[in-house]
């Protein structure tokens, strides 16, 4: 999911085929006609993103709401950084996944730590390559557990959260009134386990009511795993939501940045690997 913009340099899917589940009939339907006639063969309407989505909702309506004293969700962001000087070489990209776990509890007090994997650096292009190999790689970062007091998703607290109107329209005029855009703060409602499954539902109705979505054939993210994609473009951005076909749970999303960095399409994932809930935290230690 995108960020809100300020974000470069820190932490910022689809069949070929689509399931019955996912909007299809697999099947072809033999009308009998009178006088022993050949039947006529109704056709499947075949998916569109609208009635993807319109299936998933379903799927999230009706989803088990985990229990445990902590929402807990474990995240990897593919963060595009800029290092570099002009001085010094120029400005060069490189990828690096940052891994963060989250525990939240029902006052909004969280816990939460991160490691950033130097050793699985990526780049957009062999020049980004060349130019960090000849840099070196930056020191290793990896986090103790650190408290978050007023947690928020989506530029929202907990208690925030819970008042969200589940009416698709009032929902959608709440979020355009955030500190987001629509799409990122729609992602990761979508992806919290603090989201009640009524307000998930109405999150996929906010997604089906946008313009211009499209069913991506052959969505898959970095980790291997494959989903059903539905995918949003404006001038700025092409963002695709990537969800697992049986639950409507979202798996990540990939956002393309077209004006980010001259010269580059910066393409960012930011995947959710777990969101449950779960009885215990880490100590902090500070």
């Amino acid at each position: 999911a995108r960020r809100a913009r300020a974000r470069r340099g820190g932490p910022r899917r689809a069949w070929a085929l689509v399931p019955v589940a996912l909007g299809t009939v697999a099947l072809t339907l033999g009308v009998a006609l009178p006088g022993g006639k050949t039947p006529a063969v109704i056709a499947p309407e075949p998916a569109t993103a609208a009635t993807v989505l319109a299936d998933l909702r379903g799927k999230a309506a009706v989803a088990t709401a985990p229990q445990g004293r902590f929402a807990y969700q474990k995240q990897i962001a593919y963060v595009s950084h800029m290092r570099g000087s002009t001085g010094d070489g120029g400005r060069f990209v490189v990828v690096l996944p940052h891994e963060l776990e989250q525990w939240v509890d029902a006052d909004g007090n969280a816990v939460a730590k991160e490691v950033i994997h130097e050793d699985q650096a990526t780049f957009p292009t062999p020049e980004d390559k060349a130019a960090y190999e000849k840099h070196g790689q930056g020191p290793p970062f990896q986090s103790d557990p650190y408290e978050i007091p007023d947690f928020k998703v989506a530029g929202l607290t907990v208690p925030q959260i819970a008042k969200l109107p589940t009416e698709p329209t009032a929902l959608r005029a709440a979020l355009q009134r955030g500190e987001l855009d629509l799409l990122p703060a729609t992602a990761q409602l979508l992806a919290s386990p603090i989201a009640s499954p009524e307000l998930k539902a109405a999150l996929f109705s906010v997604l089906k009511a946008l313009p211009g979505a499209q069913l991506v054939p052959g969505a898959t993210d970095p980790q291997g795993r494959k989903g059903v994609g539905v995918q949003f473009e404006d001038d700025a951005w092409r963002t695709l939501f990537l969800f697992e076909p049986d639950t409507g749970a979202l798996l990540g999303t990939r956002s393309i940045g077209k004006k980010e960095v001259p010269g580059r399409t910066i393409s960012d994932w930011w995947l959710v690997v777990d969101a449950t809930r779960t009885d215990s935290a880490p100590t902090t230690v500070r």
